[in-house]
């Protein structure tokens, strides 16, 4: 079912902050627009490495800014699939609850979400733009 981990990001309550962290004290570049409220933090050897506003990913999993309570600070991770319905329904049919019926995110990606056995957010995703590493 899991072709490869997408990507990872840290879900975060102040983005100014947490920009400035990995850009300022960590020294790595950062594509970030003010206001916004996903980042990316450019690592070496590391497909997708994100920075997510709390509110975002509340909005993003339960449709509802109002649920950031549910969503868990500290970082998320996503495991890329060959189809998103499928690996839902296999995730399901193991006994694992999704948080997140599967949908077309806003920028084109498949998602569906679940939380791990610690309570962290995860995702499996569709992403063919992304399934090569970069040279």
């Amino acid at each position: 079912m899991i072709r490869h981990l997408a990507g990872i990001a840290e879900v975060v309550e102040d983005m100014t902050a947490a920009v400035a962290f990995y850009r300022d004290v960590l020294g790595l570049a950062v594509e970030y627009e003010e206001g916004s409220r996903y980042g990316l933090v450019l690592v070496p050897g590391v497909i997708h490495f994100g920075l997510w506003s709390r509110a975002a990913a509340a909005i993003a999993t339960f449709g509802d800014e109002a649920q950031v309570d549910r969503i868990p600070l500290g970082f998320t991770v996503g495991f890329e699939v060959d189809e998103v319905q499928a690996g839902s329904n296999e995730i399901e049919s193991n006994g694992w609850p999704m948080a997140q019926s599967p949908k077309t995110e806003p920028w084109g990606q498949k998602t569906s979400r679940f939380f791990s056995t610690s309570g962290a957010l995860c995702e499996i995703s569709d992403t063919p733009a992304a399934r090569r590493l970069k040279d």
